[in-house]
Parts: C-alpha cells; sequence; structure tokens
C-alpha cells in the first residue's frame, strides 16, 4: 500500500473531478483511536465539526459503517443528516428510512441461549468483557493475558456446535463476535447504499482499520478509494493507508478544502503524526 498524501494530487484531482463525493468511514481506530474498552471510544469534537462541515457542502454525502450498534455508534458520532450503518450492516438508517434485519423468534431464543452459556464457560478469564449488540455478541479479549487467547476461541467454537449451520464466529481485532449466518458485511452495506443513489460521477472512498472493512476494500476496487488505516505493512486489500485517526482528521479536512474550492494543501501535521 501507498501512503495516501504521498499521492495527494492523484487523490485532490479524483476529489475535485467527482460530480458527487462518496465517504464511507469506519468508527474505531478510525475517526477515533482504539481504547481499552468500547464505551470509552469517544468522537473527537474536530472529527463531529469537520463532519458537518462536510455533510453542508454540495455533493457530498456521509456514512459512519460500524461494527457497533445503530443504538451505540449513532449518539457517539452524534451529527445529523449522515447514513449510519450498524452491525456490520444489519441495520442501516438514512435520514427519512431506517432497514433492520430481525432474527426470527426462535433464532432470538438460540441467541440468548448462546450468550448465557458463553458467558458461564468464561467467566472466570480476567479482563474479558461482552459486548450485546442486539443479534451479535461480541467477545472482546484485549485486556485478557494472552496465554487464554486460544481458549477464548475454543470455548466459543463449541458452545456453537448445537447451532453451527444458523451462527458463526468472525474476527475482528482483539473481538471475536458470534453473528447470524446470514449473508451480510459492510462491503454488502456499501453497496446497497451506493444502490440508492445515482451512479453517474460517484466517487465512493472507504476508510477503516479492521478485518471486517475488508469486504467494503474489495467492493470498491476500481471503482473507488479504498484505505486502510495502520500501518502500510499490514497485508490489505486496501489501495492505500492512513496511519492513525490523527491522519484521518487531515484527511477530512483536505477534503473539505478541495471541495469548497480551496488550493492543494500541504499537511500542516509531523510526516508521522503522533495520536492526540
Amino acid at each position: 500500500m501507498k501512503h495516501l498524501f504521498e499521492d495527494w494530487e492523484y487523490i485532490q484531482a479524483r476529489i475535485q473531478q467527482a460530480q458527487n463525493l462518496f465517504l464511507f468511514l469506519d468508527y474505531d481506530g478510525t475517526l477515533t483511536p482504539i481504547v481499552s474498552r468500547p464505551e470509552l471510544a469517544l468522537c473527537p469534537s474536530e472529527v463531529k465539526m469537520h463532519l458537518e462541515k462536510l455533510r453542508d457542502l454540495p455533493g457530498v454525502y456521509l456514512a459512519i459503517i460500524s461494527g457497533r450498534s445503530l443504538e451505540d455508534v449513532q449518539p457517539k458520532v452524534g451529527v445529523s443528516g449522515l447514513i449510519y450503518v450498524g452491525n456490520h450492516g444489519l441495520e442501516i438508517k438514512k435520514p427519512g428510512a431506517r432497514r433492520k434485519k430481525m432474527l426470527a423468534s426462535t433464532g432470538t431464543a438460540e441467541l440468548k441461549k448462546i450468550i448465557r452459556n458463553v458467558r458461564k464457560a468464561l467467566k472466570d478469564v480476567p479482563g474479558i468483557l461482552f459486548e450485546e449488540k442486539g443479534p451479535i455478541l461480541a467477545v472482546h479479549y484485549r485486556n485478557v493475558p494472552r496465554k487464554f487467547s486460544s481458549q477464548i476461541r475454543h470455548v466459543i467454537e463449541d458452545k456453537l456446535q448445537p447451532w453451527k449451520e444458523r451462527w458463526k464466529v468472525v474476527s475482528g481485532k482483539m473481538v471475536l463476535e458470534i453473528r447470524p449466518n446470514v449473508d451480510f458485511d459492510k462491503g454488502k452495506a456499501v453497496e446497497e447504499i451506493l444502490g440508492s443513489y445515482p451512479s453517474d460521477g460517484v466517487l465512493p472512498v472507504y476508510l477503516g482499520d479492521d478485518q471486517t472493512d475488508e469486504d467494503a476494500f474489495r467492493v470498491l476496487k476500481g471503482r473507488g478509494i479504498s484505505v486502510f488505516i495502520g500501518p502500510g505493512r499490514f497485508s490489505s486489500k486496501a489501495e492505500f493507508f492512513l496511519r492513525n485517526p490523527a491522519e484521518v482528521r487531515e484527511f477530512l479536512l483536505r477534503c473539505r478544502e478541495v471541495r469548497r474550492g480551496g488550493r492543494s494543501m500541504n499537511s500542516h501535521l509531523a510526516s508521522r503524526p503522533e495520536e492526540r
């Protein structure tokens, strides 16, 4: 991957020439740094300001695409007039409309049993965190001693055995999610959203930092701009990378300047900015 700002003249030209710019933004690790507990990941006021100003520009659309539930991520971002995608695409909320894939009653009952069994089996693992997100259970192990990592996955897979046809385990960044085994992911969410807008002259740009964002990177290959957030040495389907959320904020600022007709900007951050 190439660092996005090293190829800024090319990126800037595409953003300028696009009739419509569609920004798809992951939340954790992209708009806000990864923290020890999910509830501590608050959206910085500077990011909210950039999102508001971008939203108000003609021909600019924004979608927040998160693994969090809608009820969690929308208040954390707190910017009206955006599209919000929760639970990796199970929930999509547009201004004036909402789509949510619901579990059948049997699925809800199964998930309750799975959650109860997994919690009981892992209750003595130090630092483990369970996050119930409607139809998804997230098991966070960022604060768990490394020696327990393989045990956690083994226990989860074992407890899913009776329902393995209808439930699956998906890996994220220091998290394992128990999800319904249905056809959804962030890439399909991007396709669904773009499908409801005129395709002519649209430049989609996706920024994300996790394995769950790779589906969106694949969807946009040859069609838009995909940006991995993290060290460029990581393997990813993305075309470019930015090192951290501080560089994401710089990118949002540059987008604003370009779309409102500003001149080409040089980064006012250091070449390797530290997280603020």
